[in-house]
């Protein structure tokens, strides 16, 4: 970033120079010296990280998606699996409350009524054989209220085993299985979370260029937000010139602006996109006081996408 930094500030005293010169001998022709500059795009890691890798070097060609440097992932991957793990778990507990019971657990209750039911054949065939007796005299009223009460309880426990069956049946309460489905949601988004912060220890381009400048290697510990390499994309170039006041009511945002490179050279298009709402003296490092104190406006005009002109390169600029 300090190469950058330098190269700009180098790169905007001599541009200033040669557009002043340009706008002190050639207004009649609408003819202006400028440079071309670039947008670089600068790379950060997103997380704190040792780099692992980086398979791109200045000067490499990368397109959108292109793998540009990796952090270490072990720990990402343990916090991964245990996101699986728990996303397994909540889904087999609220599997098991929306299917109720298991066949052994309901053929045990199956075997607890076949129980109660024989219990009740009995208890009605005794309260049936004491009642004529009770009736009769031959027996005590307290042997048949006894039967009487032994026939009721085989009755509830016969309807108490139907009923557990049921239940078991039906399955959990139904916020009993809210509860795990709410459970299950919340485990697969922390799985989610947990792939994301995976993928971004590894990062790739999002636009395509040219590699430019590697500020980071591997072995190096990265911290987020920390830039590792810079990349010039294909449409970041602009080039960059000086107006008179007289001559810049003329241009418009949106003019073809006609840049060569040298003398003869074929001619390369580009779109006025800039002009400075305020005008600025040219630098005093000029040629004479005529040229010095005139005010211009600074225009900047975007080259298209793929042209072969390199940042810093000095160029005539004509307007149609």
């Amino acid at each position: 970033m300090i190469r950058l930094s330098c190269l700009r500030n180098c790169l905007v005293s001599i541009g200033a120079a040669f557009a002043a010169a340009g706008c002190g001998g050639s207004e009649e022709n609408s003819t202006y010296l400028g440079y071309v500059e670039a947008e670089y795009t600068y790379i950060a890691s997103p997380q704190n990280g040792w780099i692992t890798s980086m398979p791109v070097r200045e000067g490499d060609r990368v397109e959108a998606g292109d793998l540009l440097f990796e952090l270490d992932k072990d720990r990402e991957r343990a916090a991964l699996a245990e996101a699986d793990g728990r996303v397994e778990q909540a889904s087999a507990q609220s599997a098991d409350l929306r299917t109720g019971a298991r066949p052994a657990e309901i053929a045990a209750l199956q075997a607890q009524l076949e129980d109660a039911k024989a219990q009740l054949a009995l208890a009605q065939a005794e309260y049936d054989r004491t009642k004529p007796l009770v009736e009769q005299g031959a027996v005590a009223v307290a042997v048949g209220d006894r039967a009487e009460t032994d026939l009721n309880r085989g009755r509830a426990r016969a309807k108490a085993a139907e009923e557990a069956i049921r239940v078991a049946e039906l399955g959990g309460r139904e916020a009993a299985r809210g509860a795990a489905e709410a459970a299950a949601d919340a485990a697969g988004a922390a799985r989610e979370q947990a792939a994301w912060q995976l993928e971004q220890r590894s990062v790739t381009a999002r636009r395509a260029g040219r590699i430019e400048i590697v500020v980071g290697r591997p072995g190096e510990f990265a911290n987020a937000g920390q830039t590792v390499l810079a990349i010039l994309p294909d449409d970041a170039l602009k080039v960059r010139f000086f107006a008179p006041v007289e001559a810049v009511q003329a241009i418009a945002v949106g003019d073809t602006a006609l840049l060569s490179a040298e003398s003869g050279g074929q001619a390369v298009s580009a779109t006025v996109t800039f002009i400075a709402a305020e005008p600025e003296f040219t630098p005093p490092v000029i040629y004479s006081r005529d040229v010095r104190d005139k005010l211009v406006f600074a225009v900047e005009a975007r080259l298209p996408s793929g042209a072969d002109l390199r940042p810093g390169l000095p160029v005539d600029v004509s307007l149609p």
